[in-house]
Order: C-alpha cells, then structure tokens, then sequence
C-alpha cells in the first residue's frame, strides 16, 4: 500500500475515476491502482476523517485525488460528487461502484428496516451511481467504463444473509441490462464478483470460512484492485455485460 504511486504505466492517464467506498479495503485499493495508472481519481465514503487520509495516502505518492463525503444512497449526494468531479477534473470517464454492508441476520429475524437499510446502500447506491454515472460520461463523448463490485453471494445462497445476498444478485442485473442499453455509446459495465478479501467487513466472520476456498486462503484487496484496472481501462475493450469472479475457486464446488 506504500509503494508510490507516480512513474506507473500511465493507462489511465487523463481519465477522471470516481470510486465508492474509497476510505478503506478494496474501494481504497482501487484508487490507489488507478492513481498508479494515471488516473484523476475522486473518492467517496462516510467517514470524511478516513477518507480526507485516503486522499493524502495518494497524493503523498504523486496520484491526483480528491476526497467527496458523501452516501452513495443518496440521489442528491450523487449530484454533488458528479459535480465535484467535473468540477476538478474535467470530465468523467470510469465509475466504480464498491461501497457496500454486510449484515448476519436469520431470516425470520429479519426486520423490513434491516432489509432496506441494506438494499439502499447496496442496490439503490449502486443504481444511482450507474444513473448519475452514466450521464457523466455521456457529457464526456468518448465512452467509458462503469464497473460494479458485487460479491459471490450475488451467485449462490448464503444463510442468513438474505438481505446480501439479494441486494448483490441484483447488482449483477443492473450490470447487465444496463451493458446491453450502453454498448452502442461505448460505455461498458461489467461486474466483479469478489470472494472473501481481507477487510474490517469480513474481519468477524470465522477463519475456516476464510481458508475454504480452493487456494486456501483470502484475497487481499489489491488482487480485486487489479481486476478493477483491467476493466476500467483499454484492456477489456471489448468486454461488458462480462463477470469476473475472483474467489480462490469458492464457487467451483
């Protein structure tokens, strides 16, 4: 996370990327990939003192970023970020859309509350994103890349995370239909699904459940942020509607 981040390739040089979930974990990672690659790179999150850090972590390294405290569940704070981002960069050209809850609850438990608490964040948030996103890059005139982190909870069933994994299948649908509607304007969306990767988020969960997957251990953040790059730039031209699963072999059995 300390390497510096100026004399990378450049891929992305010029590109503005907007990044959810950027304070920590695999949000924080991607921007850092993205920076390395060139990339003007605007963060959001909640926890503004996190993310004013996550900001400097990348200019420290020579990366151009811009911290945005905002809820990606909300309509207006979307507005805001979008106009931040035109604002200070120009333009925008790619939209990760990574921030998202996790919450154990048996399904008899469950309240509606808890439900759409994290359908908002995790569906809505995504939805709007990919709305406001979309109109951004239209603005831009030279296409893009909108690429959305869903998990592999989105593929198979999880006990007790109905919720999750409701909100996540749905994700993988927005990506879908939405590459299909895009794909004559050169805007790409394609979908990550990522395993466990080590983060506070996955921190409470037991360490067996971690080491099932077939390679016997979890990802860390930056092998998702790798994946992120790859779609987010001129490498996957010709991919969207596309899924990624990066888990250790999970969803193999």
């Amino acid at each position: 996370m300390g390497a510096a981040i100026a004399g990378d390739d450049g891929e992305l040089a010029g590109r503005c990327a907007i990044v959810t979930g950027a304070s920590r974990g695999v949000g924080l990672a991607a921007a850092r990939r993205l920076a390395a690659a060139g990339a003007l790179v605007v963060l959001t999150g909640r926890d503004a003192a996190a993310g004013a850090a996550a900001e400097g972590a990348i200019r420290d390294c020579g990366g151009q970023a811009r911290f945005v405290a905002a809820d990606q569940g909300d309509d207006g704070d979307w507005t805001r970020v979008i106009s931040e981002a035109e604002a200070t960069f120009g333009r925008v050209d790619v939209v990760v859309l990574n921030a998202g809850v996790s919450e154990m609850a048996a399904t008899a438990d469950l309240s509606l509350d808890d439900f759409r608490r994290v359908c908002r964040i995790n569906l809505k948030g995504p939805f709007l994103g990919l709305k406001h996103g979309v109109e951004a890059i239209r603005r831009g005139g030279r296409g893009g890349s909108v690429v959305m982190i869903a998990s592999i909870a989105g593929r198979i069933g999880v006990a007790d995370h109905i919720h999750y994994t409701a909100s996540k299948a749905g994700v993988a649908m927005l990506a879908k239909a939405a590459a299909l509607e895009l794909g004559p304007e050169h805007i790409r969306v394609n979908t990550i699904y990522p395993g466990f990767v080590r983060t506070d988020m996955t921190a409470r969960f037991d360490e067996d459940m971690k080491t099932a997957a077939p390679l016997g251990r979890v990802a860390e953040p930056g092998e998702i942020a790798d994946a992120v790059l790859f779609l987010a730039g001129d490498r996957s031209t010709f991919m969207t509607g596309a899924e990624m699963v990066i888990d250790g072999g999970w969803t193999a059995r």
